[in-house]
């Protein structure tokens, strides 16, 4: 590996934490002192250095590795190299996440703290670490474990049971949330309600700047370093979002400008993509028809309303800048036009029309009988229950 060594002194003259390339340094551990070495990464990366004095745990950095059966060990090995005088270094392959997670099990077993003050006391030596999530939710098990996890603890039992699903929904949310310029500007109709999963996604992704659109979920605190902007109810024009568009383009501009990378976030994915769009148009020069182009690449199943492409077209007529006097914004406000918007995934027929271009288009390519297909998602419109009511279904928010 040519990744240079990366150690850091996180308890003075006895606790180090640091990557693999410092780990392999026989000149810098010779110049620390270092006696005792832990190592947490696979087998394929390691090298016998001093069996006496050496503890290898081989798990992967996977939000599904069980870390959390290893830590009584580790802790033991710790503190044994501590009561003979000895100086650790704890090293994985980057010492960003299991390193980090075995010295913060120490800690919390030691100092008998909480999983977040021992990270933070981490961070304040070592600002790079961030344990994956799945990391972060075994070390409040460790804690609920009475740091002694076994096969037989009923704490680790029933962290054991829920571990793949937790970590499941938490990496669907990665998934889910949508890049509309690559390492730059992200969308997202859902977000952690739990402060870990939270600061993980945001690691995760890389965000520094989150800007928030009502109807949204309330944000849990987060990480110093992100930059957070939230656009109220109260400040859309009964649920217009044209009028405050150039903050949120301009909070957007600021955060790219600076090298930083945005999430929009908002329940209703139209109006986070009203927003990501509306940057791209008055940054880029676009077209509501170029915008379109672009938004149907990045979201292939949105399904666009007349109030969403209105907005977008009164803001490149009011040259990005709308105000409540411009004429066309003027009557557009007094004719309802506000109105309108969709949830995440829109109603049952317009999804049924989203999903028929997205499937024609597929079997375009694959040879199969579109015109069979057209025929069966025909039958299914006929036949579907809003064919049996005459009243008009209650508008429902889905959250996909």
């Amino acid at each position: 590996m040519n990744i240079p060594p990366s150690i850091d002194e996180i308890v003075d003259e006895q606790l180090y934490l640091g990557n693999l390339s410092s780990a392999l340094s026989s000149d810098l551990r010779e110049h620390l002192g270092i006696t005792h070495i832990l190592s947490v990464c696979p087998e394929s990366f390691l090298i016998e250095i001093n069996p006496q004095n050496h503890l290898k745990i081989t798990v992967n950095d996977s939000e599904y590795e069980d870390l959390l059966i290893h830590l009584p060990k580790a802790c033991q090995f710790i503190q044994k190299a501590l009561d003979e005088g000895g100086r650790i270094l704890v090293h994985c392959v980057m010492g960003v996440s299991r390193s980090a997670t075995v010295l913060s099990a120490f800690l919390m077993q030691s100092k008998h703290i909480t999983a977040s003050q021992a990270l933070e006391f981490i961070r304040t030596r070592r600002p790079c670490i961030q344990p994956n999530y799945g990391f972060i939710k075994q070390l409040d098990a460790f804690a609920q474990c009475d740091y002694h996890p076994s096969p037989q603890n009923p704490a680790y039992i029933s962290w054991k049971r829920r571990q793949e699903q937790d970590v499941t929904l938490f990496l669907n949310q990665i998934i889910d949330t949508v890049p509309v310029i690559p390492n730059q500007l992200f969308i997202s109709s859902q977000f952690p309600d739990d402060i870990e999963q939270a600061g993980s996604l945001l690691f995760e992704l890389g965000i520094t700047h989150l800007l928030s659109i009502s109807p949204s979920a309330i944000i849990p605190n987060l990480p110093t370093p992100i930059h957070f902007h939230h656009i109220s109810d109260a400040q859309q024009n009964n649920g217009a979002l044209l009028l405050v568009l150039p903050k949120a383009c301009n909070f957007i501009r600021q955060a790219i400008y600076e090298g930083g990378i945005v999430l929009v976030y908002c329940d209703m994915e139209s109006k986070a993509a009203l927003a990501a769009y509306g940057y791209l148009m008055c940054s880029r020069g676009l077209t509501p028809k170029q915008a379109y182009q672009q938004l149907t690449e990045a979201l292939p199943l949105f399904h666009r309303t007349s109030n969403f492409t209105r907005q977008l077209e009164l803001f490149d007529a009011c040259s990005y800048a709308p105000t409540p006097d411009h004429p066309l914004v003027k009557e557009w406000l007094s004719s309802g036009g506000a109105s309108g918007w969709t949830s995440r995934r829109g109603s049952s027929n317009e999804m049924v029309a989203a999903l028929s271009a997205t499937a024609m288009n597929v079997l375009s390519e694959t040879g199969l009988d579109s015109k069979a297909f057209g025929d069966t998602l025909h039958k299914f419109q006929i036949e579907s229950p809003v064919r049996a009511s005459s009243k008009p279904l209650p508008s429902v928010q889905v959250q996909g």
